[in-house]
């Protein structure tokens, strides 16, 4: 038993080194040669990050083959050197998330003190390593693109192959979001890119969304939608932002437009800051972001109640044929609630009370209770339907409810209330006041 015990302590590192292993960082590697194309052994491969300072160096083997087998996500100089070789350098070497590029250099005979300098398009950001398909959203695009809603997500759009959460034609369920390795993937509903938190650009760096993944360098999905986290570098940056989307420059609904009432109500603001620097230049950095986000939003709501004669027991209805509210296919009133005899009833308006049929029943309780019940029920003012749950287009349920608000006698009650909270797919919307 002891000794089981002892081997199981043995390979627990192992697991974690396996456990470290998934990362977003980017890998670089290539070959060092000279200029008969014959690798060099011993050569020298440094690669800075420009905007921390950060320094790495490797040896090429004895092939001539040197690899970075984890590198910050960034701007890089990477340069090889070797005593008897002039100094070679890739200037603007960009390296995006999780991205595999090869860098190959190839030295000539001189002294140490001739450089040979390239600059590397930013086209590089596409991976020449990987047979993916997908493409790389870098910071400036992360930060000039115009978002409205100022979250990330949004930037689905702007990637080739991406249809909404539809990657290259790929089911939802087959989607994963990450940021920084982690999976953030709403797992509530099957709805495709989704975080379980509001993402906010200025908390992003660089955005990667692969359509059509062909490596096994990330799982949990045939569509990988990845995000980094922003961090601090040698110079002191950060930005201020505000942004107010208020319903007095909306356009009001169709539905609205109908019924003959004012568009919703809706004012938002998000508001915040960034910033971001050195503790200890070129060691250790800092980046700190509030996103703060207040929101008043009105929408209008519909409800059942009796019309003016229901109250008083007294039920209307075209012979013939069933009483339908206004936006059914034969109505039996009008937008104002007014009877409308359709064309294939038999005969004019009629009604009855409910009084009077049951000897037991013959007028109201006598207790008085029903009419201050109904007393304090609204007028109906919405003779469309009675909300949600009696739309006969909401499914086999609601479909069974439609024929209820009739107008003649239920009818609907519209009025403006606030919402705050309300639940959608991918977490609460855009009325919670957050930070």
């Amino acid at each position: 038993m002891g000794r089981l015990f002892f081997a199981a302590l043995l390979l627990c590192p192992v697991f974690f080194i396996n456990a470290f292993a998934q990362t977003t960082n980017a890998t670089l590697g290539g070959t060092v040669s000279d200029a008969t194309g014959a690798l060099i052994p011993g050569v020298t491969v440094t690669a800075t990050n420009t905007q921390t300072g950060i320094v790495t160096t490797v040896l090429t083997n004895e092939t001539g083959a040197y690899q970075f087998a984890s590198l910050q996500t960034g701007t890089y100089r990477v340069s090889a050197e070797l005593p008897g070789f002039q100094k070679q350098t890739y200037n603007e070497v960009t390296l995006g998330l999780s991205q595999q590029v090869r860098l190959n250099f190839s030295l000539q005979v001189g002294g140490q003190t001739q450089t040979v300098e390239v600059t590397v398009a930013a086209d590089t950001l596409i991976a020449t390593t990987s047979a993916s398909v997908g493409t790389v959203i870098p910071e400036y695009k992360v930060r000039d693109l115009p978002l409205a809603t100022r979250n990330i997500l949004d930037l689905l759009g702007a990637a080739p192959g991406a249809l909404g959460s539809n990657f290259a034609g790929g089911r939802l369920t087959q989607l994963n979001t990450t940021r920084d390795g982690i999976p953030v993937s709403d797992g509530r509903y099957d709805i495709g890119a989704a975080t379980t938190t509001f993402v906010s650009p200025d908390l992003v760096e660089e955005v990667r969304v692969i359509t059509a993944p062909a490596d096994a360098e990330m799982g949990r999905g045939s569509g990988q939608f990845q995000m980094v986290t922003r961090s601090g570098t040698n110079q002191f940056r950060g930005s201020l932002f505000w942004t107010n989307r208020n319903s007095k420059l909306f356009a009001n609904t169709w539905n609205n437009n109908f019924t003959g009432v004012a568009k919703d109500y809706s004012n938002g603001n998000q508001f915040g800051g960034r910033v971001g620097g050195p503790i200890i230049k070129n060691k250790t950095f800092f980046f700190f972001l509030f996103d703060g986000q207040r929101y008043v939003t009105k929408s209008y709501f519909t409800g059942p109640v009796l019309t003016s004669e229901a109250r008083q027991g007294i039920f209307r209805y075209f012979p013939g044929v069933q009483n339908a509210n206004l936006i059914s296919k034969d109505p039996t009133v009008d937008v104002a609630g007014n009877p409308v005899r359709p064309a294939a009833a038999t005969g004019d308006l009629q009604s009855f009370s409910v009084f009077g049929r049951d000897p037991n029943r013959p007028v109201f309780d006598p207790s008085g209770w029903v009419q201050r019940l109904i007393a304090r029920m609204p007028l109906p003012n919405d003779f469309t339907n009675c909300g949600p749950a009696f739309n006969a287009l909401g499914g086999a349920a609601a479909a069974m409810l439609a024929p209820s608000c009739d107008g003649l006698n239920v009818a609907g009650h519209r009025w403006l209330r606030r919402i705050e909270g309300q639940d959608v797919p991918n977490g609460d919307g855009q009325d919670t006041n957050r930070n």
